[in-house]
């Protein structure tokens, strides 16, 4: 079973910092890497085959950030509210509890213009999740 490992430091100027680091044991992982068009409403990313609370790692990043990147999470049946995608995001063990809608897929928006190509979106996004019931 492999680990992904997380380090992060995190440092106020004249202030505290903080340094984290979490191993995230997971059966499987996903790498998601796809571009995201200018106009691009609702591209849906499958997360999951299955269950949804199997998922137990998120990680979503992105070569442009801003109110006009948008994720919504998604169960097949039913999205979350669009959440923009202000910075790079990370959800980790009960991943699927925090989302109004278990986390089966994503569906990513670009609403810069069409007309702009410099404002393609690339995406990536890390998966881990258990693979076995």
């Amino acid at each position: 079973m492999p680990d992904v490992s997380l380090s992060l430091k995190i440092n106020i100027a004249d202030g505290p910092s903080w340094s984290i680091a979490q191993k995230f044991p997971v059966e499987a992982y996903d790498v998601i890497d796809l571009i995201i068009p200018p106009g691009t409403i609702d591209r849906v990313v499958e997360l999951q085959p299955a269950a949804a609370a199997r998922v137990n790692l998120v990680v979503i990043q992105s070569s442009l950030y801003g109110p006009e990147i948008l994720f919504k999470t998604s169960s097949g049946a039913d999205d979350s509210t669009a959440v923009a995608l202000l910075g790079p995001q990370l959800y980790g063990n009960s991943v699927a509890t925090l989302f109004t809608q278990p986390p089966n897929s994503l569906k990513l928006s670009n609403s810069n213009p069409a007309t702009d190509p410099t404002k393609a979106a690339r995406i990536q996004i890390l998966v881990g999740r258990d693979a076995t019931p």
